[in-house]
């Protein structure tokens, strides 16, 4: 009877079964307390910056590292120096873009923003005037369709709705937008809502400056783009010909002058790489308005 009970009451250690606590709030509870769930859970990644993640953590281990490096190894000694020297610019090029995408990325979100500022403080200036208060001006500007403007104020106003100050939730949007104008209107709305003032004029002032100085920056790239097209025109185009001209003339009379490796590097790698770069330079001068 002894040995009937105790195989009765023995039992084998079970696996725990429970799911993992749910670490954001119920979105019911969230709705009810009329709180934005979207802002509460964090924003999902593309299937392209997943990729870019595993691919990156890929790329730093040691053992791919070292790959790669007796890659370059076995192409420099097994073929000619212009296939490794190929091979260790693409790399390079992947390496590059990989670590740097996600400030091009960020960048290239906020690239709307100043084109749409002078309208956006037009607006709320108009707002301001008709006796709105400036949380209602704010609201009126998420509303909008002001692209990354208005999705920082949904921002603003959701910090706003948890807790934090009218003050602190603005600065903390010019820390994360680099953006003159924003900052110059931010600071603005902050002083007058610290000193007291018409903020409806200031508002507009500013617009103005700024609409002055988007016209000051393309006239400025208008100026530098003229000089940047004759070098452009003549690396891109004429540098090729007058070097293949002056190559094949130099080998009817001195024979081969360099190699036929060398000549497809240049011609496939070399200009189109400069052409690249002048044309990023290019991009990266240009007024971000």
């Amino acid at each position: 009877m002894s040995l009937i009970n105790f195989f009765e009451n023995l039992s084998l250690p079970r696996e725990k079964t429970e799911k993992p606590k749910n670490n954001h709030m119920n979105s019911a509870i969230l709705s009810k307390l009329n709180l934005d769930i979207e802002t509460q859970l964090p924003k999902h990644e593309t299937r392209f910056d997943e990729l870019r993640d595993e691919l990156l953590n890929l790329l730093l281990k040691k053992y791919m590292v070292a790959a790669l490096l007796i890659g370059l190894m076995l192409l420099s000694i097994l073929t000619s120096l212009e296939i490794s020297g190929m091979y260790l610019v693409i790399v390079l090029m992947i390496y590059i873009f990989l670590i740097y995408y996600p400030q091009m990325k960020e960048q290239r979100g906020y690239s709307d923003l100043n084109q749409e500022l002078p309208y956006a403080l037009r607006h709320m200036s108009i707002e301001l005037k008709a006796g709105r208060g400036l949380h209602d001006s704010l609201i009126t500007i998420k509303n909008a369709n002001y692209g990354s403007l208005s999705r920082e104020f949904t921002r603003v106003l959701e910090e706003i709705k948890f807790g934090k100050t009218t003050e602190d939730a603005l600065l903390e949007m010019t820390h994360r937008v680099k953006s003159e104008g924003l900052s110059r209107s931010i600071h603005q709305i902050i002083g007058t809502l610290r000193v007291g003032g018409n903020l409806a004029s200031s508002l507009e002032i500013i617009a103005k400056d700024i609409s002055f100085d988007m016209q000051i920056k393309l006239k400025e790239y208008s100026q530098k783009l003229n000089s940047f097209i004759l070098i452009y025109t003549f690396i891109a185009i004429l540098a090729p010909v007058i070097s293949l001209i002056m190559l094949m003339a130099g080998s009817t009379v001195m024979g081969d002058i360099i190699s036929s490796e060398l000549l497809f590097v240049i011609y496939t790698i070399f200009f189109p790489l400069v052409v690249m770069f002048l044309g990023l330079l290019i991009k990266k001068l240009e007024p971000k308005i």
